[in-house]
This record gives C-alpha cells, structure tokens and sequence, in this order.
C-alpha cells in the first residue's frame, strides 16, 4: 500500500491501518519523484514485458532470484549486454551470477530500467546500482542516479524514484533501431544519428525468435516479446490458429517461427513494425486507408489514432464528409471533432454539399423512434461546438449566430425541425 503524506487521504490511510507493521510500511514508504508519470499504453507495455516476463528466452539468477528476460531488449539498450550474450552468455537459457558483487535489487534496478528508463532504489543500494550500471555501460543511468542523489538530502527519504527528463525518447530510439534490424537489408533505411551496438552486422538475426514473411520474398526477423505481446493477433497466429505457419526450413533453430503474413505488404508492414517497437511510425498519405484498416484488424488503437492525426492533415472541402464517416466508423473521437470543427469552419460551403444532406438524412434516421422535434447527433455536434468553443466576443457571437441560422434554415429546406 501506498499513501502521499501530509494530506488528509494519507494520514487517513496510515491512521486506518490495521496492524502496526502496515502503519510502519506506508509510513517509510517514502519517494522522491521529478516528474508525475503519465501511464500510456507503451509504458505498460513496457513495465509488463518486464514484470511478467512473456515471451522470454533467458533467465537470470540473482541471490536465487530468477528474472525471465529478453535477449533482444538487453542488446539493444546495452553494449555490454549485447557483446555478452554474443560471445559468454551465447546460447545459454540459464544465466547464474553466483559469484556477483551486487544483490537482486540492484540488478533489478539496472534492467528495470533498461525496459522502462524508470527505476526505483533505495538510499542504502545506490553505490551498488552505480557500479553495476558502470560495468553495463549506462551513463544515462548514472547521470539520473547523480541527479536524483543531490536532491535527496531530507532525511525523510528512503527511496529514489528515476525517471527520464521530458522529451527523453532514448528508450524508444533504441527500440525503433531494433525494428530497423529487423527489416531486410534491401528495405532498410539509415536513421539519422543512431547507433547501435551490432549496426555493423551484416545478419542480424541472432536475437530474432520469428520470423515474417511479406509479399512472399521479404524476410523480417522480428521479436515475439514486441509483435505478440503488444497485439493478441500476432500472439494467436504464431500458435497457429489460423493455419499460416510454415515448416521451420530456413532456420536452424526449432525455435524460430515463419509465419507468412499474405494479408498485410511491405509498405504497410514498414510502418506497423515501427510503431509496434517505438509506439512512433510514419504514416503517408498513399498508405493511411489500408494501415487504419490493418491496425483496426490487429487491434492497435494507438495506431488508428496515429492514422487519424494523418487525416487531419489532408481535411479539405471535397474530403470532408467521407472523412467524418471514416471517423465514426472507426471510433476515431478525435479525428471526428476536427471534421466537426472544419465543417463549422467552413459551414456555407459544406450545406450546399449534396453529400452533407444525405449525412444529416442518415443521421436523422439513426435515431430511434425519432420524433419531429428529435436533435439530430451531427447538428447537435456542430451546435455545441459553435456555441461552446466559438464564442469569444461580440463579433463571435454575431458569427455564431449566424451560422447557427444557417443551420435551422437548412434543417427547414430538407424537411428536419430540431
């Protein structure tokens, strides 16, 4: 349990507790924190992976502390991880440090913060988890642990709680250089400014646990820990549910996949790879119709709003009204309220649109048992909007009402009152 001290909630809770030791854990229970954390779904992603361990393919063993973890999310954040299990920890499932001059918390720190670019330490554990981010080349994490040090002087705090600086994309930069070596050679782009500790390997499938087949001659050696813990789809079909695995002839391990993936082509895998790895892809226009219908099959919300952003950009009056359809039948909110706001925008030359009156008219006859003087949701959409968010003086209001004129009258000449 945990409690924010010095509030009422929190001395209700400790004062609420209902054995000593509890009121003793919540009241050493103490975090210095540099930032509130806004949990999206990436970071759950990633603090899942971590926790639950899906999908790992190494073990490590710390005063009898197991840790089912990652090859590929271990080599992509760290040199000295990388050449590791290249070279000692090569093929093994099992890892024990026995022999290591740092405790299970400490490594938890370190790697926790190697999936998360987040950790908590306790005061009397730094030196330890300094040294041990020493030995696995993270300067970053030695910086934040310096920081965070110099701050925490009260004698009230007990741990620390690391977190990266606003606008930190290091982790997802990582992660995005891992989908590019994933991607074939002939597909793959260079990223401006990235490195990467195997960037120099000409076959760099040896964290690879699946492979993808596209367009029946590209082979993306990809990750089971990123394609099927961020989408149930991809966890479902590398089971085979759906009858698209081949017979393992390319790879010698038994234990990497070929899944053909005959729906989904090249120029729309691109982005999707990116996005499922980095939570970040680039979307073009020639593309964005066939990705929404992809990330809506493959269940990927944050994906579909991504491609909404993209239509945003291409409203126009001859796109609007199929716009705002795509919108709604894809629950796309955000996109639906900018098609709102364009209409209102340009209101006199989207009523004269024959594609409106029929929208209206579908609308009008969406509603149940609708009565004469039923709302109707697109008006009352375009309404609110006019009244709520353009209203601002004098002038405004004069425009608003205008509009909202416009509005009645041509309700009144398609035969709708409101």
């Amino acid at each position: 349990a945990r409690c924010e001290a010095n509030t009422f909630d929190g001395e209700r809770c400790r004062y609420g507790a209902l054995t000593d030791s509890i009121r003793t854990l919540l009241r050493n229970y103490n975090v210095l924190t540099t930032r509130i954390v806004k949990r999206n779904t990436y970071d759950e992603f990633l603090r899942k992976l971590f926790e639950q361990g899906l999908y790992s393919d190494i073990t490590f063993v710390v005063d009898e502390r197991k840790f089912p973890l990652h090859r590929c999310v271990l080599a992509a954040r760290s040199s000295f991880f990388h050449e590791a299990l290249e070279n000692r920890w090569h093929g093994k499932r099992l890892v024990n440090l026995t022999k290591a001059k740092f405790n299970a918390e400490s490594f938890e720190a370190v790697v926790r913060y190697l999936y998360t670019n987040c950790c908590e330490i306790k005061l009397d554990n730094i030196d330890s988890v300094k040294a041990l981010a020493r030995s696995c080349r993270l300067p970053q994490l030695i910086e934040l642990i310096e920081q965070a040090s110099k701050t925490s002087s009260s004698s009230n705090i007990y741990r620390l709680v690391l977190e990266p600086d606003e606008g930190d994309d290091s982790i997802r930069s990582d992660f995005c250089m891992l989908a590019e070596q994933a991607i074939p050679l002939e597909l793959r782009q260079w990223i401006a400014g990235s490195e990467m500790p195997f960037i120099d390997q000409p076959h760099l499938d040896i964290f690879s646990d699946l492979v993808f087949i596209i367009d029946e001659c590209y082979y993306f050696h990809v990750h089971r820990a990123f394609m099927c813990t961020r989408t149930e789809y991809f966890s479902a079909l590398v089971k085979d549910h759906f009858n698209e695995m081949l017979p393992n002839t390319i790879q010698q391990s038994a234990e990497k996949s070929i899944v053909v993936l005959k729906h989904i082509r090249k120029e729309h895998f691109l982005p999707l790879l990116h996005y499922i790895y980095s939570d970040e892809c680039e979307i073009s226009n020639d593309c964005v119709d066939d990705l929404l219908v992809i990330a809506d099959e493959l269940l990927l919300p944050g994906l579909k709003r991504l491609c909404g952003n993209t239509y945003s950009k291409m409203l126009s009056i001859n796109t609007i009204m199929t716009t705002i359809r795509l919108a709604r039948l894809f629950d796309l909110i955000k996109l639906e309220h900018q098609c709102i706001r364009f209409i209102t925008d340009h209101l006199e030359e989207v009523l004269e649109q024959e594609e409106f009156k029929n929208f209206v008219l579908e609308d009008a006859a969406s509603v149940v048992d609708r009565q004469e003087k039923d709302s109707i949701p697109i008006i009352d959409d375009l309404k609110f909007y006019l009244a709520e968010f353009s209203t601002v003086n004098a002038s405004d209001m004069d425009e608003t009402s205008e509009k909202i004129k416009l509005l009645d009258d041509f309700l009144e000449d398609i035969g709708l009152n409101v």
